[in-house]
């Protein structure tokens, strides 16, 4: 294979916790955390992809932007197929999380998009029942 997807990056200000978010809301695997400087990487591992979540590294912190408004050109969201999306659209609720939208999707889907602790937009799909 020349090439194949390696990971994801998420910038957060807390790893521990958005790692602990993905494991409680999609069973991701923590895997071996690694200090490098000031900087903690907290990587967890979610349908065999790697999504390392780290703090900003030195200097950063003072020109971190907010998330912008989707939508937007460039990485916009993560597809992530689930089972039960009224279930899963109830955690995000009970965790204050914004829903941007819920509407039916391509070939019998019905899709939500919606937000995580760190601002990156997840859209949740389910497949015709």
């Amino acid at each position: 294979m020349a090439h194949g997807l390696h990971h994801i990056h998420i910038k957060s200000q807390d790893p521990r916790s958005s790692a602990q978010w993905w494991i409680d809301m999609f069973g991701a695997t923590l895997l071996p955390e690694i200090e490098l400087g000031s900087m903690l990487f907290t990587p967890v591992e979610f349908d065999g992809v790697r999504i390392n979540i780290t703090t900003p590294a030195p200097g950063e912190n003072d020109s971190i932007d907010e998330p912008p408004r989707t939508p937007y050109y460039g990485l916009e969201h993560l597809g992530i197929l689930t089972e039960d999306l009224d279930a899963d659209l109830a955690r995000f609720r009970e965790q204050g999380l914004k829903i941007y939208e819920r509407r039916p999707g391509p070939g019998g889907l019905e899709i939500a998009f919606v937000e995580t602790p760190d601002g990156v937009t997840l859209e949740l799909l389910q497949e015709p029942r």
